[in-house]
């Protein structure tokens, strides 16, 4: 894919107490991958293509998919935090398009501190490289030890293995957790990810009481990645549901595909050499980019209407005001201003102002208001933002 697929999640996601199948794992990591961590704020529709989950089944059959959803909208994950404890549902729903052929998931909401504008205590990687997994342990584990590959090794108790990973009763033995999770978690994550990993057990007294894993950057496994994703970067593309999965990853409705994919060609003259993934990539990324901008000129539009409406509510309430104290009670309420008195004082009522930017002349403006809260302009004025808009 002409795009990377990143996963970002929080440390504390990370390290949560849950389990899932192979299957449940590598649907939850796709539509994370939607997730653009930067720029979302809110959890969007994220819409797959059927055709996404056909490394889920056999034949084409999408029987154990919609299984898996099911059970998937069942999970419950465990997250400890500052003040406790957090038990999420991963999705609040999953919902299959027959007209579309697409699967939209919602994300449950609760999870927005884990995934959305991280910007410390997350790690980052590539979801080709858990993809070929088959075991749902071997995922968990090279997330736990991309967390700390920096430091190449983490020590984890084993306890604390197999709580994070709900080890069933069956596996709580060393020899089988060894044999069952450990050694089958070495043997795909060396195959098939961009780390080399491998574990000494460490014990107190007869009993393993910690696990020690060693972290190498897998070389090998990085550049064949990247010499088959440049090779099908530009690999003339005869399927177009390849297309349609990067259309949905830049966020467009599916429905709008044959009339855009129509207007790339033209684009491209109709050139069968140019109908590649690299070049869909481009079209795909220039047109987001134009959408975000003119999104960001309108939002700027409404945040300077909203302002001078504002402005002027908070203006015609501060020259009634202004008016009240100067030609009914013969008080310059400047007088205050320069002295820096505030809030001050006339016959029982508390006056206070805001000196906020004028939208039209490019100059400050002085606006009284009465220190109320039981009063709703005066609410109004003490809520005020004074945030300057460039007009």
């Amino acid at each position: 894919m002409a795009k990377k697929q990143i996963v970002n999640k929080n440390y504390a996601l990370i390290n949560a107490k849950y389990r899932l199948t192979t299957v449940q794992s590598k649907i939850v990591l796709k539509v994370i991958s939607l997730i653009n961590n930067k720029i979302d704020t809110e959890f969007e529709t994220y819409q797959l293509p059927l055709s996404t989950f056909d490394f889920l089944t056999n034949n084409k059959n999408h029987g154990r998919l919609i299984k898996e959803c099911d059970k998937l909208l069942s999970k419950v994950v465990h997250i400890e935090t500052d003040d406790g404890w957090l038990k999420s549902h991963w999705f609040s729903s999953i919902q299959y398009i027959k007209s579309k052929n697409i699967i939209e998931c919602s994300i449950d909401p609760k999870l927005k501190p884990y995934l959305l504008q991280l910007k410390k205590n997350f790690k980052y990687y590539e979801l080709h490289y858990i993809m070929k997994m088959n075991s749902e342990y071997s995922i968990r584990i090279y997330e736990l030890l991309k967390q700390q590959q920096k430091f190449r090794k983490r020590k984890i108790e084993r306890k604390e293995i197999e709580n994070i990973l709900e080890v069933p009763k069956s596996l709580l033995e060393y020899a089988p957790l060894r044999q069952k999770v450990l050694e089958v978690a070495v043997k795909e994550i060396n195959k098939y990810s961009d780390i080399f990993i491998s574990f000494e057990p460490i014990k107190k007294g007869r009993v393993v009481h910690e696990i020690e894993f060693k972290i190498e950057t897998n070389e090998k496994n990085i550049l064949e990645h990247k010499a088959e994703e440049n090779e099908l970067r530009n690999e003339v593309i005869k399927d177009f549901e390849k297309f349609k999965e990067m259309f949905v990853m830049y966020k467009f409705d599916l429905d709008d595909f044959e009339i855009e994919f129509e207007s790339f060609k033209i684009f491209n003259d109709n050139k069968i050499d140019k109908v590649t993934l690299i070049n869909f990539d481009k079209w795909c990324m220039q047109k987001r980019r134009k959408l975000v901008e003119k999104e960001e000129k309108n939002s700027v539009k409404n945040e300077q209407k909203e302002y001078r409406w504002n402005f002027r509510k908070a203006k015609d309430i501060s020259d009634k005001l202004k008016k009240y104290l100067k030609f009914e009670l013969g008080i310059n309420y400047l007088d205050y201003y320069w002295e820096d008195t505030r809030p001050f004082t006339v016959k029982g009522i508390s006056y206070d102002w805001r000196d906020v930017m004028h939208p039209d002349f490019n100059k400050n403006e002085i606006l009284l208001f009465i220190v109320d809260e039981k009063d709703e302009n005066s609410k109004y004025l003490l809520n005020y933002e004074e945030d300057i808009i460039d007009v």
